[in-house]
């Protein structure tokens, strides 16, 4: 005789349910040592032991999946490998900067600026974009002139920047008046 299937709505239950029946039979096995009940037959004192563990298992589980829908500790966790990559890439990049590049950050570090506006196309920055040094720093819908779109350094990489600014020499670039111009933008005259 094969045992009815049907046993196994059990898994459907609710957390609640579930931790009601573990601690239903956590009480029974209490109350059996105790000397409350007779003494037990070994299958039901292992029967109640399963379902104890069986049931709490569920139960938890339950809990869990709950705690995770409320806090996304995944998403978190998600976020924080990301960084940590992003950090690794900008890091592994500095070696391999060109001279334009580091005088572009160079220049960044020494004003402290980590947004400024360039060329919708970059500039001289686009490489930095490109490798996700710089981002664009827009909102949704927000407009800009051609020649000015906000970019930023993201807090992170500017972290690690810091932590290398002396890889990063600062010498002022200035125009024929003697005023200093923004390494990034790249002069009419060469477009």
């Amino acid at each position: 005789m094969t045992p009815d299937p049907r046993w196994l709505e059990i898994l459907k239950a609710s957390g609640w349910q579930t931790a009601a029946l573990a601690v239903a039979s956590g009480l029974f096995l209490l109350a059996a040592h105790s000397g409350l009940l007779p003494p037990l037959e070994p299958w039901m004192t292992l029967l109640a032991a399963a379902g104890l563990l069986l049931f709490g298992c569920l139960a938890v589980a339950s809990f869990l999946s709950t705690f995770f829908e409320f806090v996304p500790v995944q998403n978190w966790l998600l976020h924080w490998i990301t960084i940590q990559r992003q950090k690794r890439a900008a890091r592994d990049y500095i070696p391999h900067m060109t001279p334009k590049e580091r005088q572009i950050i160079g220049y960044l570090l020494a004003k402290n600026q980590r947004v400024f506006t360039c060329a919708s196309d970059g500039g001289y920055a686009t490489t930095l974009l490109s490798a996700g040094i710089l981002v664009r720093a827009l909102r949704s819908g927000q407009m800009f002139a051609m020649e000015d779109m906000p970019v930023a350094v993201p807090a992170h990489i500017w972290d690690v920047l810091l932590a290398h600014k002396d890889q990063f020499p600062y010498r002022p670039e200035k125009d024929e008046r003697g005023v200093e111009v923004h390494p990034w933008r790249v002069p009419w005259m060469l477009r």
